[in-house]
C-alpha cells in the first residue's frame, strides 16, 4: 500500500477527469456525438476512485465500494436520461433537474440500499434497462458533426473544468464510509463536464446526443468493469487487479465501439 498523501491523490484524480474531458470534447469537435460518447462512457471516474482508495486504505475497501457500484452507476444513467427528457429546455434548467434527480436517487440508494452485492447487480440491470428503453423512446436524433478548428485554450479549459469536478467527486468518495464512496464513484463527473462543454461549443441539441452514446458505452462497459474489479482485485491486487478489469472488458469496449458508430 502506497502512503495516504493526499495531494498527490488528488493531481492524480485531477489529471484523470482533465484527460478524459479533454479528450471527449475534443473528439466530439471532430468526430461527433458517437465517438465523443464512446470516450466518455468508458470506466474512468470510477476505475481512479477505486485505486485511490485501494492504495490509500485497504485492497478490502475498495473491494466494498464496488458493492453499490452498479446500482450507483443506474441512478447515472438515468441522470442522462434526465438531462436528454425535455425536447425544449436550456441547458441550465437540463443540468439542474438531472442533478437533483441524481442526488436524491443516489442519498436514497446509500441511504436504504442493502449492502449486498447480488441486490445490487440485479437492481442495476433492472434500472438501466428501463432508462435505456425509455431514452430510445423519446426521440433524440443524432446531431450533426460540427466542422470546429482546434483550439488549445478551449480544450485546456474544458480539461481543467473537468478535473476540478473529478478531483472533488474522487476526493468525496475517498473520505466516505463504503456505502457513501460507491454512490460517488458512480457520480455523473465526466458527463456533466462534457455536456456543458459540448452544450457551450455545439449548442444543446448536441449533447443531448451525447447522452445515448454515453449511456450505450457505459451500461455495457461499467457495470461489468465494477463486477470484474470487484473479483480482480481481491486475486491480483490493486493495480492489476484494475489491469485485468480493463481487458476483461475490451469485447464490451469492441461492441460498445460498433454500437455508437453512427
Amino acid at each position: 500500500m502506497i502512503p495516504d498523501l493526499f495531494p498527490l491523490r488528488l493531481l492524480l484524480a485531477f489529471a484523470s477527469g482533465w484527460l478524459v474531458v479533454a479528450t471527449v470534447t475534443s473528439v466530439a469537435d471532430a468526430y461527433g456525438a458517437g465517438r465523443a460518447g464512446f470516450v466518455g462512457g468508458l470506466p474512468s471516474t470510477a476505475a481512479v476512485s477505486l485505486l485511490i482508495i485501494g492504495a490509500s486504505q485497504s485492497v478490502g475497501a475498495a473491494v466494498q465500494v464496488t458493492t453499490l457500484l452498479p446500482l450507483a452507476f443506474s441512478i447515472t444513467f438515468a441522470f442522462l436520461l434526465l438531462y436528454a427528457l425535455p425536447k425544449q429546455a436550456l441547458f441550465g434548467r437540463r443540468i439542474l433537474v438531472a442533478l437533483l434527480f441524481w442526488f436524491l436517487g443516489s442519498f436514497l440508494v446509500a441511504l436504504f440500499a442493502p449492502d449486498d452485492f447480488a441486490f445490487s447487480l440485479v437492481g442495476s440491470l433492472a434500472v438501466s434497462s428501463l432508462v435505456f428503453f425509455i431514452h430510445g423512446r423519446i426521440g433524440v436524433e443524432p446531431a450533426p458533426r460540427i466542422p470546429t478548428r482546434f483550439s488549445l485554450v478551449r480544450m485546456l479549459w474544458r480539461g481543467a473544468l473537468g478535473g476540478c469536478v473529478v478531483a472533488m467527486v474522487v476526493t468525496i468518495s475517498a473520505l466516505s464510509g463504503p456505502l457513501v464512496a460507491g454512490v460517488f464513484a458512480g457520480a455523473p463527473a465526466i458527463w456533466s463536464s462534457s455536456l456543458y462543454a459540448t452544450s457551450r461549443a455545439h449548442g444543446v441539441e448536441f449533447s443531448r446526443s451525447l447522452t445515448r452514446s454515453f449511456m450505450k458505452t457505459g451500461i455495457v462497459t461499467i457495470i461489468p468493469f465494477g463486477v470484474a474489479a470487484r473479483f480482480l482485485f481481491s486475486a491480483l491486487g490493486i493495480w492489476w487487479g484494475t489491469l485485468f478489469a480493463y481487458l476483461a472488458i475490451s469485447p464490451a469496449a469492441l461492441l460498445a465501439w460498433d454500437w455508437t458508430r453512427g
